[in-house]
């Protein structure tokens, strides 16, 4: 009886506690959940944090339409800048439109893949440096994040072999 007794206590006080979140959610405001925040873009999410200060002035329900306007008008300019972007390559329907985003996919692949074979190019002259760029390149391919730095020259003090300029360098600068 005395456990039954206790347990009636507490659902009484959180019941109390409920009742006063409540009528505080109506007279005043409080923050959107961590939750909330999440379904919204970068953008808006700092707009939301800027104008958090205003929600009282303008109350819980005319604060979430206001950020729920924000979040249309972000993602509306993102959408004219897409359009814009197939407008100044020609593309008038959205059956070229998927084309041309695939393509354009393929070719951020195909120049990332030129960029390393530029890397393993401008290496290839130091077996240390070229060995570095390996291990890392085995690592991206494994799913781990690369922990090896840019590849330098085996600690000659000199930066990677072919880039201008390294002779303008004090000795400091090159060990760096």
């Amino acid at each position: 009886a005395l456990k039954i007794a206790v347990v009636d206590i507490y659902h009484s006080r959180l019941k109390e506690r409920q009742r006063r979140k409540k009528k505080f959610q109506r007279c005043h405001f409080l923050p959107l959940t961590v939750v909330l925040e999440r379904r919204y873009p970068k953008e808006v999410q700092d707009l939301y944090e800027t104008m958090r200060r205003f929600a009282r002035i303008l109350g819980p329900v005319e604060h979430d339409k206001f950020i729920e306007s924000h979040a249309l008008e972000f993602e509306l300019r993102r959408e004219i800048k897409r359009l814009q972007e197939y407008r100044a390559a020609g593309i008038t329907n959205f059956c070229s439109a998927r084309t041309y985003d695939h393509l354009k996919k393929t070719r951020a692949e195909e120049r990332v893949k030129r960029t390393m074979l530029s890397e393993v190019l401008q290496y290839i002259q130091d077996s240390s440096a070229c060995q570095q760029w390996l291990s890392r390149q085995a690592d991206i391919d494994s799913g781990l994040t690369p922990t090896v730095p840019v590849p330098s020259n085996s600690g000659s003090g000199e930066g990677p072999p072919g880039l201008p300029g390294t002779e303008k360098l004090n000795e400091k600068e090159k060990e760096v």
